[in-house]
């Protein structure tokens, strides 16, 4: 479960699936396989994060008290270490010396 925290790409997952009610729709927005996809929202819904419910064909996912609880912590993490104005300083100071 740790392991799909730990990457940004894994995080914007978990922002997203709050915007899209269906696996098919969810996995073009973030760009991942079906197969892929279902493999991850697999495990988070055994983590208790999400909820999976089949419809025919299709598969819903619904984001659950707890995943919500752990967008939000998450969204503070990304904020704390993707600190725009802190780039964007950081560019501007690169190279120039104090003196």
């Amino acid at each position: 479960m740790y392991r799909f925290l730990m990457s940004r790409r894994y995080a914007q997952l978990l922002f997203t699936i709050g915007k899209h009610k269906n696996l098919h729709a969810l996995s073009k927005e973030v760009d991942m396989t079906i197969s892929h996809l279902s493999n991850v929202t697999d495990q988070w819904a055994r983590e208790g994060l999400i909820k999976k419910t089949r419809s025919g064909r299709e598969v819903d996912i619904e984001i659950t008290a707890k995943g919500k609880k752990l967008v939000e912590l998450t969204r503070k993490f990304d904020d704390l270490f993707h600190d725009k104005k802190e780039v964007k300083n950081e560019g501007k100071n690169k190279g120039v010396s104090s003196e």
